[in-house]
């Protein structure tokens, strides 16, 4: 019988660490995987499945927020179906895959579509499949809006307007605001463990960051960061960063200070809701949407007014605000009235005429008007083209990201404190 070959020490030892490096790579893996798979934002968590309006770059994108699982903080906006943009194309697409590939799968989705195209007023009522022209050039169907990781710096707000609510989620905002108001005592309690378990998540990872596995410096440098990296996202548990000042404002007043779409700093105010490291959400905030309206004469132009940002699956704004009264003109020197015709307050900034430009900074009530003059060169026009800036405001709830917006101060006395203030 031959003998049993003798395997060296050092080879049992570097099977002993390959082993050793697996195992603890799968463990980090799966537990990695598991994190990621749950991390989502807390504040996002709130508004994911409901209709929003999302403010990014110079785009309002209206529709569905679905925020993916290992997003990385990014989402993604569904327009309402009757808001597809280029709806053929997305049949023309489908039915030049049937052809091609003889699957009945698309041509039933494009014969399902069709009638709800219909329905809906995007196709004529005697619209068929036989209309349906593959035109290469024509403008691609969109239904959807990404937003990527990358593009979260351009984030502005996450809006839902008050006047686009159905009842239904009227009735949810009123739940929410009573039990923001006066939490109950399992909801107070779930809140402190939460915040105790996040604040022990800090101080746990603050304190283990830099502490070595074993045989972690045997292995190569590109390896020792992976693994580095994973030993920090296996600490960093479900949750958001606790914050004391933020935590003591929640069911209360806040005073925010907010880099708008509009390139303003602004100071608004409502009920903090929620926060995390990333957001914080804000309810019924009164929020100033800036608006531009041209008028030839006394005539408004077709398609205006309407916001300074481009709309994406709705229209907001496109009620009429503002009526020129009356005119008069005498030599350089042009003169109007301008009324608020609408059943809410709007603020008039300023009108400008050619290169003239004349400040106004005037909040108008229903039926209040405004005078403004102009002197301009040579005489003035028959008709004079006037662009006319303000701002209208819509009761919302909003997220804002922190890199954007800040709670400066409490808008109201803590209970506690008033008594002794006003004493």
């Amino acid at each position: 019988m031959s003998e049993l070959i003798a395997i060296p020490e050092e080879v049992i030892s570097y099977i002993y660490l390959i082993l050793y490096v697996f195992i603890i790579g799968l463990i980090l893996t799966v537990i990695y995987s598991f994190i990621e798979w749950f991390s989502k934002d807390r504040v996002i968590k709130l508004i994911e499945g409901r209709r929003v309006t999302v403010f990014i770059g110079n785009e309002a994108i209206h529709g569905r927020l679905v925020a993916p699982s290992k997003s990385g903080g990014a989402f993604e906006i569904f327009y309402e179906p009757n808001k597809i943009e280029n709806p053929v194309s997305l049949l023309a697409f489908l039915v030049e895959n049937y052809k091609e590939t003889g699957e009945r799968k698309f041509l039933r989705e494009a014969e399902t579509l069709v009638k709800d195209f219909k329905s809906r007023g995007l196709l004529p009522r005697n619209f068929t499949l036989k209309d349906v022209v593959i035109n290469p050039w024509y403008p691609a169907s969109v239904v959807s809006r990404k937003v990527f990781a990358e593009d979260l710096n351009n984030l502005y707000a996450i809006l839902m307007f008050r006047h686009m609510m159905t009842e239904r989620e009227l009735k949810h905002k009123w739940r929410e605001l009573k039990n923001l108001y006066h939490p109950s005592i399992h909801h107070r309690i779930k809140r402190k463990i939460y915040n105790a378990v996040s604040f022990a998540r800090d101080k746990l990872a603050s304190m283990t960051a830099g502490v070595p596995l074993p045989y972690l410096s045997l292995l190569p440098s590109d390896v020792q960061k992976a693994i580095k990296d994973a030993q920090k996202q296996a600490i960093l548990i479900i949750g958001s960063n606790y914050n004391p000042l933020l935590e003591d404002s929640i069911g209360r007043l806040v005073t925010v200070q907010v880099q708008d779409i509009d390139g303003e700093v602004k100071l608004y105010q409502g009920v903090l809701k929620e926060y995390s490291s990333k957001y914080i959400m804000v309810y019924d905030v009164d929020y100033r949407i800036q608006m531009i309206t041209v008028f030839k004469g006394d005539k408004e132009l077709e398609g205006y007014p309407k916001p300074i940002f481009e709309q994406h699956g709705f229209i907001i704004g496109s009620d009429k605000h503002l009526k020129i009264l009356n005119t008069a003109s005498s030599g350089n020197e042009y003169r109007l009235t301008l009324s608020n015709i609408s059943k809410e307050p709007v603020k008039v900034e300023k009108l400008v005429l050619s290169d003239k430009e004349v400040q106004v900074n005037k909040v108008l009530f229903p039926g209040e008007q405004v005078e403004a003059s102009f002197n301009i060169e040579g005489n003035v026009p028959s008709e004079p083209e006037v662009k006319v800036y303000y701002e209208i405001c819509r009761e919302a709830d909003i997220v804002w990201p922190l890199s954007k917006a800040k709670v400066i101060g409490s808008g109201d006395y803590p209970a506690e404190l008033l008594e002794g203030i006003l004493r």
